[in-house]
């Protein structure tokens, strides 16, 4: 995986890292008209885009480019999903049928929710009677509530007398179809029991239950329900190589896409949303989030109809400008979500079984920017073994520079213990790349070129003999002590040639 840091930075330092003699080529695009070399040998000669760089930046994002080749790298998540069928349950409903006909007020049922109708996707109806008479009794069970295709139910059972009594019966009744209509708030049941004759009876011990409801559509009052939402967190390795100073995005963004098929109001909060940072450790997001936002929805005659509510989060509503200054490795967040929060008891709304809302988040970070002295670093592994049989060595780097920015660069080779034996560039400091020329929207007009010779001698190699590892350490700024915004296009990158003179030992 390409990282940025690594990809700027690491390319001056390839011809350190696990190289072959016999991989080397003849030098060819290296100037050494003044040079007396023993072995002269090409180690670099390339030109890497700022696309290059940033294409796999990160396993959490991705880069996106527009028609004019600008460029954005982009973070998204799904920070959840909620179907209908997971928050609302219909309970079951048990009557005691002490009478041939009885009415359940709605307030009977353990609900927060008022119902007006719904219809029945799957559930029963089980009942459970005795006939003390040593006759057979027909019975039909009638719930006015319940129809099909208009039609109340009205259900046929028989209690067959067997020669003792009491004659116990129950059974069950399929209600996949039927619609609950609630009128009245109120439930109506009642049963009819007859003898051949025609004469009215009396049942013993019976009882209704109204249960294991699945629903396709519920019509009514919603109350206040919290959903139970997941916090997540999204990862930004884009900083996590960052030691120091400051990288600025011009114009950062959260965009929040919701899509609500819950035909009744829903409003969404912030309980937490903080980041994790380089410069200024946890740091709360303020943003239009904290006073919540609510959703649009469909009404009651859009059913089966999904609504989008989008949400920017920007530098003029929040504190993301800072945040993104202060380098930061992880974004997390709790949001909380509540139905019907002003409790307006006026307000009828439904929900279907494959009612759900989703919440997208996508962060987009243009790389439209402005660094003073954003400072990185990486350590990699180092073989030694490339300077066995070299007495003395001068390494000539020529740059051209077509990004926006000055860089510094310095490799320092260690020891296992993390000892600097020494660093590639002799004077201890950073060497300089000065950036390329831009106009006043921030876009380049010319390039840079540099040209830095180092000589190893002997007592150089002799120092970094024991190194096993090396620190790539790099500076970036932009013009005027970072106060300058710049953009960088798909076009924009570096050239780097490399070439070595080495002395052998005999």
């Amino acid at each position: 995986m390409k990282k940025w840091t690594k990809g700027l930075f690491l390319l001056m330092s390839l011809f350190l890292v696990q190289s072959c003699v016999k991989d080397l080529q003849e030098i060819d695009n290296i100037e050494v008209e003044n040079w007396q070399p023993e072995v002269a040998v090409a180690l670099v000669n390339t030109t890497v885009s700022i696309q290059d760089f940033l294409d796999d930046f990160d396993s959490q994002g991705y880069l996106d480019i527009d028609d004019d080749n600008f460029m954005t790298l982009v973070y998204e998540s799904n920070v959840f999903s909620v179907s209908g069928e997971e928050i609302i349950d219909i309970p079951d409903i048990t009557i005691p049928m002490l009478d041939t006909s009885m009415v359940l007020p709605y307030g009977a049922i353990n609900t927060s929710f008022d119902i007006d109708f719904f219809t029945v996707k799957s559930g029963v109806l089980n009942y459970a009677f005795q006939s003390t008479y040593s006759e057979d009794i027909n019975v039909i069970i009638e719930v006015q509530n319940l129809t099909q295709n208009g039609v109340k139910l009205s259900y046929p059972t028989i209690a067959e007398y067997s020669g003792s009594s009491p004659t116990n019966v129950s059974g069950t009744i399929d209600l996949s179809g039927y619609i609950m209509d609630f009128f009245n708030d109120e439930i109506k049941v009642k049963y009819i029991a007859t003898n051949a004759a025609g004469e009215r009876k009396f049942l013993q011990n019976m009882v209704l239950q109204l249960q294991d409801f699945e629903y396709s559509l519920i019509q009514g009052y919603f109350d206040q329900y919290i959903f139970d939402l997941p916090s997540d967190t999204i990862l930004i390795n884009l900083f996590e190589t960052a030691v120091s100073g400051s990288l600025k995005i011009e114009d950062p963004k959260i965009n929040l896409k919701i899509s609500n098929s819950f035909g009744v109001p829903i409003g969404m909060i912030a309980e937490n949303l903080t980041a994790e940072t380089m410069s200024e450790g946890t740091m709360e997001v303020y943003s239009v989030l904290d006073d919540g936002i609510a959703f649009n929805y469909p009404s009651l005659m859009e059913v089966g109809q999904s609504k989008i509510t989008d949400v920017g989060v920007n530098k003029d509503n929040s504190n993301l400008s800072e945040i993104i200054s202060s380098n930061p490795t992880q974004l997390s967040y709790e949001l909380g979500a509540l139905t019907n929060p002003s409790a307006d008891p006026n307000i009828k709304g439904f929900v279907l079984d494959t009612s759900r809302f989703d919440v997208d988040m996508k962060m987009e970070l243009p790389v439209w920017l402005s660094a003073s002295g954003f400072a990185v670093e990486e350590v990699s592994k180092f073989d030694a073994s490339f300077f066995e049989g070299i007495e003395s060595a001068s390494f000539k780097l020529i740059t051209e520079n077509g990004l926006p920015i000055e860089a510094g660069v310095q490799v320092y080779f260690m020891d296992e213990n993390n000892m600097v034996l020494d660093s590639l560039f002799d004077n201890g400091n950073m060497t300089l790349i000065p950036a390329a020329e831009v106009n006043a929207q921030g876009e380049v007009t010319a390039k840079s070129s540099t040209e830095n010779i180092e000589e190893f001698t002997i007592e150089r190699i002799a120092k970094i003999k024991n190194a096993t590892q090396i620190s790539i350490k790099g500076m970036v700024s932009t013009a005027e002590m970072g106060t300058v915004t710049v953009k960088f296009y798909t076009d924009y990158g570096m050239s780097f040639k490399l070439g070595a003179i080495a002395k052998l030992k005999e």
